[in-house]
């Protein structure tokens, strides 16, 4: 499913990686740069300049709120104690691991991936690409 691939292309966290929607063939092409360099971009068309959209990337402190919000949801003081620690995100991880609440996590955060990818869609006005995604 497209869906599937712009919700990888926004949780991909690698600060190299730039992805770009070409709203015309309808696909993500991903622009690795090198460290300390500048975006490659060749592919980008002069011509046709609203062709290619970056797509956006999860910002931690959007993570960082599903993570609380699955706590609230969860309430698991397990959960409320790695929220509160250094490195929250490791420690999160860990005591989903621990807990036996990886499945359930992976779901949740889905959801919320998949919500927030549909929502960029309508803002950018993407709508006749919305009808090919499931």
């Amino acid at each position: 499913m497209f869906i599937e691939k712009l919700m990888v292309a926004y949780m991909d966290n690698a600060a190299n990686h730039i992805y770009y929607l070409d709203k015309n063939e309808q696909v993500i092409l991903l622009d690795a740069i090198e460290p300390g360099g500048l975006p490659n971009l060749e592919f980008l068309d002069a011509d046709e300049p609203e062709r290619f959209i970056e797509i956006p990337k999860v910002m931690n402190v959007e993570s960082f709120s599903w993570m609380v919000e699955f706590e609230n949801q969860n309430q698991h003081n397990e959960l409320l104690h790695a929220l509160n620690e250094n490195n929250p995100f490791e420690r999160f991880n860990e005591t989903i691991a621990q807990l036996n609440l990886t499945d359930k996590w992976h779901a949740f955060q889905k959801e919320k991936v998949k919500g927030r990818i549909e929502s960029w869609l309508s803002e950018k006005k993407i709508t006749e690409m919305e009808k090919q995604l499931d």
